[in-house]
């Protein structure tokens, strides 16, 4: 009789077990991952537009001052394929490409990835509660963040492999059951550890066009700032050898705070695997997933673009 209900209670407990519909991770945390993201999205392209804007206005009022600017270097030249455009030229002898068309790219960048990552964290609050009537959802999702994966790791010159991008690699309409399949085995913390070193690549990717961005207007300064400390030196009329220090002060300042903010930026995105990382915590641990060191970047973010000012009117 012992045996019977311990049988008895074993088996309400497997059909307990199989009719369950509490998500296997805080659906919090999740959308606290997902909120996140899209205010990175938001303060990143805030933060690259005001760098763009000072360094186009900059440009034109050194092209307005330089009667010698090359018809060249404001000319595009199409090389490779019919959709490649490359400023200045093709020829590996051309000009580089003024400053803000550099951070333009790397807001074209960022924008594409950006949008991947919050696909990918609204796919994870479809996946926590995954039923019936959300597997074409699901579907539609993974065929998204797969086409998204495939268009970044071409644009960034590299392999979709599952070494460097992990189930993005591999992320179509036909995972879905598979992940499916493993989340039942092995759990939903196994399932987002599929997925974490795509998030690696993708800070990488991240962080690298921040740095691709603060070389080129380390560039710009090192190519304005001798002709300004050349006027300074050799100026003999003082009120126009304090408008030349002025002008010198302000480009240290301006290019200081960019570099900043394309410090913070940087830095945001390489504390990214470390928050997916906390919603793997969270599923082991039963609490809310901390995402305080992305959250605090993205303030930052906020506090140094406002900083960025133009030096003058058009």
């Amino acid at each position: 009789m012992n045996n019977l209900r311990v049988l008895a209670f074993l088996g309400l407990l497997t059909l307990s077990a199989c009719v369950s519909t509490s998500p296997p991770i805080q659906p919090d945390s999740l959308a606290d991952f997902r909120d996140t993201l899209v205010q990175l999205n938001v303060k990143s392209t805030e933060a690259l537009t005001a760098e763009y804007d000072w360094n186009y206005r900059n440009y034109k009022q050194r092209v307005r001052a330089d009667s010698e600017t090359s018809p060249n270097a404001l000319t595009l030249d199409f090389c490779e394929t019919d959709f490649d455009s490359y400023w200045g030229g093709c020829d590996g002898g051309s000009e580089e490409p003024p400053v803000f068309m550099v951070i333009a790219d790397s807001k074209r960048d960022l924008s594409k990835l950006n949008q991947t990552m919050i696909d990918y964290a609204n796919f994870l609050l479809l996946f926590n509660n995954a039923n019936d009537d959300t597997r074409s959802s699901l579907k539609d999702s993974a065929t998204k963040i797969g086409q998204s994966a495939q268009s970044i790791a071409a644009k960034a010159g590299t392999s979709l492999n599952q070494e460097n991008f992990g189930a993005f690699a591999t992320i179509s309409v036909g995972i879905v059951e598979q992940l499916l399949a493993k989340k039942q085995k092995d759990g939903m913390a196994a399932v987002l550890a599929d997925f974490q070193p795509g998030v690696q690549t993708f800070a990488a990717l991240g962080s690298e066009a921040m740095r691709i961005s603060a070389v080129g207007i380390q560039t710009e300064y090192q190519d304005e700032s001798p002709s300004l400390r050349a006027k300074i030196a050799t100026e003999t009329d003082g009120a126009a050898r304090l408008q030349q220090v002025e002008k010198l002060i302000a480009l240290n300042e301006q290019t200081s705070r960019q570099l900043d903010t394309l410090k913070i930026l940087s830095a945001a995105y390489e504390s990214l695997p470390g928050a997916h990382a906390e919603l793997i915590a969270a599923l082991q641990s039963g609490y809310r997933a901390s995402l305080g060191e992305l959250v605090s970047h993205i303030e930052m973010i906020n506090s140094a673009y406002q900083t960025l000012h133009a030096p003058g009117t058009d």
